[in-house]
Formats: structure tokens, sequence, C-alpha cells
């Protein structure tokens, strides 16, 4: 395994506002230590994917919770990890998407998670109720 190189913790809560911060943030942390604008893209889709599946269908209640993403560099691998409290959910387990055939006939659902796992290497784990969400994204080009 690679050495980390840098490592960042972000903690939101559970509003789209915040999330949108929160990807914001981490973009710009990620930019700033040179990683190629086709890693961003992908960071970006990953976990807005990600953290908007945790937002829609984590959580029952309309209480606050804390969402924590995890970001860690080495030289070959950005670490993408989110930590909830919601419902129990292996996005490895989903159902394939149907890719095939008109839009009609395909069921709404599932391509984010199938694309996310298309881009990088997806990991879950439950562990003391709390779900953890890893993605390890190739790094194609980082430049410090």
């Amino acid at each position: 395994m690679d050495e980390i190189l840098d490592y960042i913790e972000k903690p939101f809560s559970n509003t789209l506002p915040d999330l949108n911060s929160t990807i914001e943030e981490s973009i710009d942390w990620l930019t700033a230590r040179g990683v190629s604008p086709h890693t961003l893209y992908l960071t970006r889709f990953i976990i807005e994917e990600m953290g908007t599946n945790i937002l829609k269908y984590g959580y029952d209640d309309d209480d606050k919770h804390l969402i924590q993403l995890k970001l860690s560099l080495t030289s070959t691998i950005l670490k993408i990890v989110l930590i909830d409290d919601g419902h129990e959910f292996n996005p490895i387990e989903a159902p394939q998407p149907k890719t095939s055939g008109s839009i009609e006939e395909r069921t709404p659902g599932g391509l984010g998670i199938w694309l996310v796992q298309k881009f990088g290497k997806l990991l879950y784990k439950r562990e003391n109720n709390l779900n953890y969400v890893e993605v390890d994204l190739k790094l194609d080009c980082v430049t410090e």
C-alpha cells in the first residue's frame, strides 16, 4: 500500500447545502494538491452521488445527522470515504441497472452507483451501526 501523502476530513450535516459546500471545499483542497481535472470531475461525481443517496435514503427522520467525508491521497490513489449512521445499505449489492433499450424500458435508479463502480473500486462495510462507503480512484495526474 502506498504511503498517504495528504489527508482531509470534512464532517457535514445531512442537508443538500452542506453536502454541496463540502464537495466544493474538497475540490478546492484537491485542486491545490495538483489533482487533474479528470480526477476532480470523477471525485465531484462520486461524492455527489454517494452523498445524495445517503441524504435521500439513509434516514427516516428529519433530525440532524453528521456524515463524515475523508479524502486521502497517495502517489497513485485518491481514497474517498463516506461514513454515516443511516440505514444499512451496501451499494455493492444494489441491483444492476438496465443500460440497454429505450429510456421507457428502463427502471429508474441504480445508474449512479453502477457508474461509481465503473470509475473506481467500491468497498463497503457496516461497523458499530455506521456505514463505511469507500471508493478508491486511480489518480491520472498529480502535479505536486
